[in-house]
């Protein structure tokens, strides 16, 4: 499981970077050709999921649906900042817990399905790398668009990562 968690808090260093050479305004901005959202609405949803998975885990059931939503954490990379360390506190936490150790999960993936289902704190720190980087994907496309640097390998799944270092891809 320490591998998760270092994937995890990985993701978390790597928005901290970005966060820390952008200004409020750039982070703030809609951008009309992903979604219409901000970078900063792409950030605050990821941070909403560990929060969820954080909030959920003293009582085994993680519920993904119920998110804060704090538009601060949309507008002010300072509030995002801090958000980062606490979340980054709470994933290390998670390394005391058993990785099999079961959890419910709910999140609605349309059809109408409400219902717990059985996952383990491994699998859903798997999740959570997976819908990160997924995000993180949306950003740097984001990013890109606007002239912003990102570091390498931002929004770019670790598979992916190194299936291009053993094919010798750029």
């Amino acid at each position: 499981m320490e591998n998760l968690i270092s994937a995890n808090i990985h993701l978390l260093d790597q928005a901290e970077r970005l966060l820390n050479d952008l200004e409020d305004q750039v982070y703030a901005a809609p951008d009309g050709n992903v979604f219409g959202a901000s970078l900063g609405q792409h950030v605050r949803h990821c941070f909403d999921h560990y929060s969820s998975f954080l909030r959920g885990l003293p009582f085994d059931r993680v519920d993904y649906d119920h998110r804060v939503r704090d538009p601060d954490l949309e507008c002010s990379t300072a509030c995002a900042l801090v958000e980062i360390a606490r979340l980054r506190e709470g994933i290390a936490g998670v390394a005391s817990a058993s990785s099999t150790a079961a959890v419910e999960v709910k999140m609605d993936c349309g059809g109408g399905d409400q219902e717990w289902h059985q996952s383990t704190i491994a699998r859903e720190l798997q999740f959570l790398v997976s819908h990160t980087v997924h995000h993180y994907a949306m950003i740097n496309a984001m990013c890109t668009q606007r002239g912003l640097a990102v570091e390498e390998g931002f929004g770019i799944a670790a598979s992916t990562l190194q299936h291009r270092k053993l094919a010798n891809i750029g």
